[in-house]
């Protein structure tokens, strides 16, 4: 899954080595927190916070094959 959230970041980013991806599951649970530059985040989280809810949806398909609840959180790097 963790590669799904990095293809999709992939071209939103300027450059993808300085966004750190942590995972952190408990079960079936399984949260991601993103850490991109200041620079891309706003690219990232999308006007409204539409791109962001995009790649939540993506995600969350995935998960819901695989049997999983998943959450994503943005921060600044």
């Amino acid at each position: 899954m963790e590669d799904l959230l990095r293809f999709t970041l992939e071209p939103l980013v300027s450059d993808l080595k300085k966004v750190k991806i942590e995972k952190v599951q408990d079960g079936k649970d399984v949260r991601f927190t993103v850490y991109v530059p200041k620079d891309d985040i706003a690219k990232v989280i999308g006007k409204g916070g539409k791109m962001i809810k995009s790649i939540k949806n993506l995600l969350k398909i995935r998960a819901i094959k695989e049997d999983l609840f998943v959450a994503i959180d943005v921060q600044e790097a």
